[in-house]
């Protein structure tokens, strides 16, 4: 490589690393672009303060805020902690990011089932709130954590559509001979003109294939992943520190199908059908009788959903069957909304697992938060 043709791509580079391109191959996929999909978090989980109790995120952000019903009395965070981790890092291509790399002698596609462990998650939630069987509001604080434990994704249509772009970036047409002469020559004027000139036709060739990039930033799901989480939430059983607390402890795995709807349309986004089941179990004390003495109970829960993503909008409906010191269910369908790819409004209605005033509507937004983190999609 010459030195005008360094020059070239020293100033394309620095052009188009700002508008979030590249050429040879390669281009940055800003994790903002990634659509708001966590409708909650496992801390909020933990406690039922959720309009759904069974999902698996699919996109994720470096920050998450969840609240929910009594705003101001009810919050959780939650943090990814691979967006912060070497974030300047070359190595976290768009295929490392979700598993799936091509073997540079053999050049197979392989998928990495347990590469979701990036994805990992840590969340704190507070809430002050009523509970069942406990006289009056009490504060409780909670822990979550939560991981992909397994994942599959259609790495060869993945692949191909990744090669697809970067055929597309290569394809871009250069500026013409004389201005790249004038980029590298020794004219001061002619060298800012032609600079300029070099910039304006990039901008004019990014416009021109926009089109046929669109319909590569659709969120792509896992036609099959497994989640697990893990929560340990604690009560204050009166109005002051000293008056000693009660635990409650939770973990669960959670199964997620997914079939896409309408593969190669032109829609904004892709439509998915979307089956999940999950088994829990719980230890809790948040739980006191007429004498108001705390006491332990323990369930074992079950439980299915049904989930329809159609553009923006999300309808589902979920049903989970609880045993062990008390039997009860829970039937609630939720409706979601994204308002942005950074904002999402939840809202369920139906039977929680309560035995008394056991009717539930909730309503929540999901805030997510990326600080511009990228990673490479390369060939």
């Amino acid at each position: 490589m010459n030195y005008k043709s360094i020059l070239l791509y020293i100033i394309v580079l620095v052009y188009l690393s700002y508008s979030g391109w590249a050429q040879k191959g390669k281009t940055d996929q800003n994790l903002s672009d990634f659509t708001m999909n966590n409708p909650s978090s496992p801390a909020f989980l933990l406690v039922g303060e959720s309009p759904t109790e069974i999902y698996t995120p699919t996109n994720l952000k470096a920050l998450a805020l969840h609240v929910f019903n009594n705003f101001g009395e009810s919050l959780s965070i939650e943090v990814a902690p691979y967006y912060f981790i070497n974030r300047k890092s070359k190595n976290k291509t768009y295929y490392k990011y979700i598993g799936i790399e091509k073997d540079q002698i053999t050049g197979a596609v392989n998928q990495k089932p347990f590469r979701g462990l990036n994805t990992t998650t840590l969340s704190f939630a507070y809430i002050d709130k009523e509970f069942e069987n406990i006289e009056d509001k009490r504060k409780a604080y909670t822990l979550g954590l939560r991981t992909t434990l397994l994942r599959f994704y259609d790495k060869d249509r993945i692949y191909k559509e990744v090669k697809k772009v970067s055929d597309i970036l290569k394809n871009l047409d250069n500026p013409p001979t004389e201005v790249l002469a004038d980029a590298s020559g020794d004219d001061p004027v002619k060298r800012a003109i032609a600079k300029k000139t070099i910039i304006e036709h990039y901008k004019k060739e990014k416009e021109k294939i926009s089109s046929q990039l669109k319909e590569f930033k659709k969120t792509v799901k896992p036609y099959v992943s497994i989640d697990g989480a893990i929560g340990y939430s604690v009560l204050f059983k009166g109005d002051k520190i000293d008056s000693g607390t009660a635990n409650r402890f939770g973990g669960w795995i959670t199964g997620q199908g997914s079939l896409i709807l309408n593969e190669g349309s032109d829609g904004e986004q892709n439509n998915y059908l979307n089956v999940l089941v999950t088994t829990r179990y719980i230890e809790d004390e948040f739980n006191s009788n007429i004498n108001n003495q705390f006491f332990k109970a323990f369930y074992r829960d079950f439980g299915a959903k049904v989930e329809l993503e159609i553009g923006r909008f999300s309808l589902a409906y979920e049903y989970i069957s609880r045993n062990g010191s008390i039997n009860s269910e829970r039937s609630v369908g939720t409706l979601k909304y994204s308002l942005s790819k950074d904002i999402t409004l939840v809202g369920g209605f139906g039977k929680d697992f309560p035995v008394d005033d056991n009717l539930v509507t909730v309503f929540g937004i999901n805030w997510g938060v990326n600080f511009g983190g990228k990673v490479a999609m390369e060939e």
